[in-house]
């Protein structure tokens, strides 16, 4: 009765789901062979100091990596990122680890020794790129998409997809 008063059932709904994903199957399947590439599945998952909240950042990475959804996938590793080192520092005795804020983090981490000075300067700038998509800025600002996307002359899905790669490369 209530699927009935509901705009649509879900067997309508089903149908749709799957219509839709065999849209971009090819796609996913493309986007799965190069994920694999850089993040080989484990068979026995992935540990983590930062709690269940670090493992599923992990795996809504890999799912939002194959949907295309890049601005998550960004800001996803970096939540990844800093809730691991945090965690990695907390255990070490620093109490500040429990509020402090992402450039406080990877510069503690990079000062002990966690990270090493490449790693600090790519979460470094992964941290710049995050803040580009999840804060807002002036139109036009160089660190926006749509300016990078002119000074690069690509689409700005493109600059995108470059950004959630290199994010997943870096975590």
């Amino acid at each position: 009765m209530a699927e009935r008063q509901g705009s649509r059932g879900i067997k309508e709904l089903t149908a749709w789901l799957e219509a839709d994903d065999a849209k971009g199957r090819v796609r996913r399947a493309r986007r799965l062979q190069d994920l694999l590439t850089i993040m080989p599945a484990a068979p026995e998952g992935i540990s983590s100091l930062g709690g269940v909240e670090s493992t599923m950042c992990f795996e809504e990475v890999r799912r939002c990596y194959l949907d295309g959804s890049d601005m998550a996938v960004v800001l996803l590793c970096l939540a990844y990122v800093e809730r691991e080192l945090a965690a990695q520092l907390y255990a070490a005795g620093w109490e500040p680890a429990k509020k402090a804020l992402l450039r406080a983090v990877l510069e503690k981490a990079y000062e002990d020794g966690v990270l090493s000075e490449q790693e600090w300067r790519t979460y470094s700038e992964l941290a710049e790129l995050r803040n580009s998509h999840a804060h807002f800025r002036a139109p036009l600002s160089p660190s926006t998409l749509t300016a990078r996307s002119v000074a690069d002359s690509v689409l700005p899905g493109d600059v995108l997809a470059k950004d959630a790669r290199q994010a997943v490369l870096a975590m």
